[in-house]
């Protein structure tokens, strides 16, 4: 049977790494009745809280949860690297991996509705904001206009082909496209270890021929517990910075 890695970068998640691993581990048998098996991969950044403890308790509980801790903080590019090789590492031709943001702000039920579209051909695909039906509860209006306004210049400046969400960490890959991708940019497919590597990591499989397709989904802000670790400012200095480089170097 076919496998979907479920690769969950975490720092500093120890109120939501446990109901969002539960909500995958309720997808099952809609999984297998898809043909793949299920497997989530906790991945501890070097937390400073109980995120470690409380994955060790899910792989206690889950016989597919597993667990990979950095000996040093990382950055999510770090997380991205990490899981893409484990990936490839242990999963083989007509594998799927979905990565997302380990703070449960995204449902894993939206995963579903990627399967169709990896059948019918593409490489990646994005739960996106910006589909018609899309929404986005709980994110505050000014960090939702920098969303906007980054959106509309990244599609601007880079204009990959089927992609208007350029900056979610939700997405499905194919193991043909992540296999090419270290094929052609080596073990370290992400560079930046800064929210900007999403970006990065999209160009950079468009450049290979990557193609892309984006479902609908509701990000749910209001469902994350703590703070945030995004440094607003910053992170916008550097997509910036990272999406020109891209683009013309």
């Amino acid at each position: 049977m076919r496998k979907t890695w479920v690769m969950l970068p975490c720092y500093n998640e120890e109120d939501n790494i446990i109901p969002l691993t539960e909500k995958w581990f309720e997808l099952e048998a809609q999984y297998s009745e898809a043909g793949y098996e299920l497997i989530v991969v906790c991945i501890d950044d070097k937390s400073t809280d109980h995120t470690a403890e409380k994955i060790r308790m899910l792989t206690d509980r889950f016989p597919n949860c597993r667990m990979i801790c950095h000996e040093q903080n990382k950055g999510l590019g770090g997380g991205l690297n990490t899981a893409f090789r484990y990936f490839l590492d242990n999963g083989k031709e007509g594998d799927l991996c979905v990565l997302m943001d380990g703070d449960n702000s995204h449902d894993p039920l939206y995963s579903l509705s990627m399967l169709p579209k990896i059948d019918q051909g593409y490489d990646v695909v994005i739960a996106s904001r910006y589909c018609e039906s899309s929404e986005v509860k709980g994110v505050p209006s000014f960090r939702q206009f920098l969303s906007n306004g980054a959106g509309i210049f990244y599609k601007f400046l880079l204009g990959v082909k089927g992609v208007k969400d350029y900056t979610c960490g939700y997405r499905m890959y194919t193991y043909e496209i992540i296999r090419k991708a270290r094929e052609t940019y080596g073990e370290a497919i992400a560079e930046r270890r800064s929210f900007a590597c999403m970006m990065e990591v999209l160009y950079k499989l468009s450049r290979i021929g990557a193609r892309f397709a984006e479902v609908p989904f509701t990000l749910r802000y209001d469902w994350k517990r703590g703070t945030s670790k995004m440094r607003v400012f910053n992170t916008v200095k550097e997509s910036v910075l990272t999406a020109f480089s891209l683009r013309f170097h």
